[in-house]
């Protein structure tokens, strides 16, 4: 099962750098300890719109990180709960409009950065 991290380059504003490269550290570490390790790939040109913003257009290099793991892997309660932190922590401290994941073949938006 495939598991694709996108880490922002930028802040929700569309001109804020973020610190890139530790986020993509910390999410390489966190795939290796919880599913046993990820590929983080050059950056890629990309955009996303943000509609609570009138559908401002922001632009992004993110980088992607890749994972492959088993079903029973990414079933477990707690490694989802997991991944579901560490993509709402991302999400807060990148000032993030929506954090994207894909499992398999969908494709998650995270938007609630909340901490429960």
């Amino acid at each position: 099962m495939l598991v694709v991290l996108f880490v922002p380059s930028v802040e929700r504003d569309g001109s804020t750098a973020v610190d890139q490269s530790r986020r993509v550290d910390a999410s390489l570490e966190m795939f290796g300890r919880v599913f046993g390790g990820a590929t983080a790939y050059p950056k890629a040109k990309g955009i996303w719109r943000d509609d609570e913003r009138g559908g401002a257009l922001i632009k992004d290099e993110a980088v992607v990180v890749h994972c492959y793991t088993t079903p029973p892997a990414i079933e477990d309660d707690s490694n989802l709960a997991e991944l579901r932190s560490f993509c709402r922590k991302m999400g807060r401290e990148a000032r993030q409009g929506e954090i994207g994941l894909v499992i398999g073949d969908e494709y998650f938006a995270i938007r609630d950065f909340g901490e429960g």
